[in-house]
């Protein structure tokens, strides 16, 4: 027996393509194919509502075909463009020449659902966005209306929780919320509108795809107990518009609830099509997995596949997902990367099956679209998986695993001995995944593996160091002499996946800057940028910074000046800045109260101006982002203040109050 076709916009599009599937040529020619495929829609209550209209267009060029639309009915345009065709558009107007729906996507088809609300012609535009070809437009429509045109109204009372309505499976249905009740709301679109309720059995592991189309802002959720919002698995409003929803949901055996809302207060007509597909045992995906081969790139898609397992991460990792075999020869250090088109997440189990068995999940480094895995594993067979955040992130990756020697040996700039020279200005990348552990800085590196390389500085310099996309929980040092704790000069902690900056003055000669790590799992790559810059400049304006007489109001405005100091907090403090020098008789109590009445201000205290090292405090927001507040005990000596603002663009006026009690 041929199984009925789903009537959903992407069901309808695919059987469409089967009328192009023989075009040879610019303009699309109709085969056999198209016969079943209408004689099986009519079978099912469905009409073609439009003629099949076929033409060429060149790139950026438009066609407008009109249609009689009747009020009630709901139509699903579909625009298939042949080969040649990067991205074909679609819009809906109605007789006024307002939109109705238009298509989100950018590929060679499109398709949108309408529901006008009285009958006219109706314009359908079909523009060709990138590339050239040939198209072909048609509609289908079909099943009852609205109320008054015969749309089979809900008996009261049902289509609640505590008579929810049946569904039949695989076959569309139809309905409307307008006279129901609300009683409860879905997670991705709250409000007060009505809805209906659906009951629907689960005799065995299934896959649920569920479609609505509706002719107002139409929401769709489906819950494990009914009214209770805890026990929702999956919601959705916009897929990719508001009269369209679509949700999707691995379904262990059981009851569930179904539910067609509205978004706000709306409500309207709808129809709604659901659809299982059986699923394999676990024992017979995990079977199959293929293997991950180490030190290769493996690509493949996510798109089209069910979704088999969850994770501790990505929101419970609900997408579709694939799975992959990894054997581990000795006690190893493994690293896997991922990057993907979509939300992608990664993880790591020692059994397949079992979700308790998880050794390691990440949903995003540095991005959405990439995601890292680092351990520390004994021999054996793994399992890795690619997934997707939440539900229905799905789409194309790539994965690389990686392994190495628990201990570490013969990494790029392992030793000292072995550091390469690395020239100003120049990007490189540090990794230790596969070395030793050698040195130790002041604040971290004890134990863990480390990479280094050397850095000549020709005249008395700031140094500044930045550090992106860490892969590990890391600190960067600078030494002198490479290995002599005692010889650092700077040393600064770097967090994962962000962005870490060593910062210092420095005297003409050769330093050896190191990657570590803060502990010994703690592994991987940074990027680098090294800068140098003479800081005979900035310490001229240093000596003419303005001094601060205690007691005294400053005004002032940093709009217009530059950028010479950063500092820890207030996200590096990179606006415009202007200093003060603070001179102290005897040790003191120090309070400094800054205040930026339209911008987003910063304090930071250095007890040497032009060495970043020096700062002994900073202080972003007190209270509320217009204030700022220092409160230190100082010896007697010279300090420099500076006023800078939040990140980066933060400048204007200002006021500043310092204040001094001896101790």
């Amino acid at each position: 027996m041929t199984p009925m076709p789903r009537l959903t916009m992407p069901v309808v599009a695919l059987a469409a393509a089967a009328v192009l599937a023989a075009c040879g040529g610019a303009e699309p020619r109709l085969e056999p194919r198209y016969v079943t495929l209408h004689n099986t829609l009519t079978a099912m209550g469905l009409a073609q509502s439009a003629p099949l209209n076929q033409g060429s267009l060149p790139e950026g060029a438009e066609a407008r075909l009109s249609h009689t639309l009747h009020a009630g009915q709901c139509y699903t345009f579909v625009a298939l463009g042949t080969e040649g065709v990067g991205d074909i558009d679609l819009r809906v107007l109605d007789e006024s020449g307002e939109p109705l729906a238009s298509d989100a996507t950018t590929d060679p088809q499109a398709s949108v659902h309408v529901c006008p609300t009285r009958d006219g012609r109706h314009d359908v535009l079909v523009r060709m966005a990138r590339g050239a070809g040939g198209y072909l437009l048609t509609a289908w429509s079909g099943g009852p209306t609205t109320a008054v045109a015969g749309r089979t109204s809900v008996p009261s009372g049902q289509g609640t929780c505590a008579s929810p309505l049946a569904l039949a499976v695989g076959r569309p249905v139809t309905g409307s919320t307008a006279t129901a009740s609300n009683a409860m709301s879905g997670s991705c679109a709250e409000g007060s509108a009505p809805e209906q309720v659906y009951r629907l059995v689960v005799e065995q592991r299934a896959q649920l795809s569920a479609v609505l189309q509706s002719g107002y802002d139409g929401v769709l959720y489906l819950l494990r107990t009914c009214g209770d919002a805890r026990t929702e698995i999956v919601c959705n409003d916009d897929s990719p518009d508001t009269s369209r929803s679509e949700i999707s949901a691995t379904l262990d055996p059981g009851t569930y609830f179904l539910v067609v809302d509205g978004y706000a207060s709306e409500s309207g007509n709808y129809d709604l099509i659901v659809s299982f597909t059986d699923l394999q045992d676990l024992g017979a995906v995990c079977g199959d997995a293929p293997s991950l081969l180490v030190g290769h790139t493996v690509s493949g898609t996510t798109l089209g596949q069910p979704s088999y397992f969850q994770a501790t991460c990505a929101a419970g990792a609900r997408s579709p997902d694939r799975v992959y075999a990894l054997d581990v020869p000795g006690r190893s250090r493994l690293r896997i990367t991922q990057q993907s088109d979509h939300d992608g997440a990664l993880y790591l189990r020692r059994q397949c099956a079992e979700a308790a068995s998880e050794l390691a999940c990440n949903d995003d480094f540095v991005d959405n679209r990439r995601s890292l895995l680092r351990a520390v594993l004994d021999p054996g067979r793994y399992y890795v998986f690619s997934d997707g955040y939440a539900q229905g992130a799905a789409g194309a990756y790539s994965l690389l695993a990686e392994l190495a020697p628990v201990q570490g040996g013969g990494a790029p700039g392992d030793t000292c001995a072995d550091a390469t020279p690395t020239s100003m200005g120049q990007e490189l990348v540090l990794d230790t995944f596969q070395a030793r552990d050698d040195l130790r800085g002041s604040c971290g590196g004890a134990g863990s593996p480390d990479a280094v390389t050397s850095i000549t500085v020709p005249a008395r310099s700031r140094l500044r160091v930045t550090a992106r996309e860490t892969q590990m929980n890391g600190v960067l040092y600078l030494q002198r002499t490479c290995g002599d704790t005692a010889q650092e000069v700077a040393c600064s902690i770097l967090p994962v996946g962000g962005e870490g900056t060593l910062d210092a003055v420095v005297q003409p000669g050769t330093y050896h800057l190191v990657l570590d790590g803060t502990s010994a799992d703690e592994f991987g790559s940074a990027r680098l940028v090294i800068e140098a810059s003479d800081v005979g400049e900035l310490e001229r304006l240093c000596r003419s910074a303005p001094p601060i007489r205690p007691g005294r109001v400053v005004r002032g405005d940093t709009s217009g000046a530059a950028d010479r100091f950063q500092a820890t907090c207030a996200g590096g403090a990179r606006s415009p800045d202007t200093v003060y020098r603070l001179r102290l008789a005897r040790r003191s109590l120090v309070r400094i109260h800054l205040s930026t009445p339209n911008w987003d201000g910063a304090l930071h205290l250095r007890r040497d101006c032009a060495n970043p090292s020096t700062e002994l405090a900073c202080n972003d927001d007190h209270n509320d982002n217009r204030h700022s507040y220092l409160e230190q005990t100082l010896d007697a000596g010279t300090y420099f203040l500076i006023v800078d603002g939040f990140s980066q663009g933060n400048q204007g006026a200002f006021t500043l109050d310092v204040s001094v009690s001896q101790q």
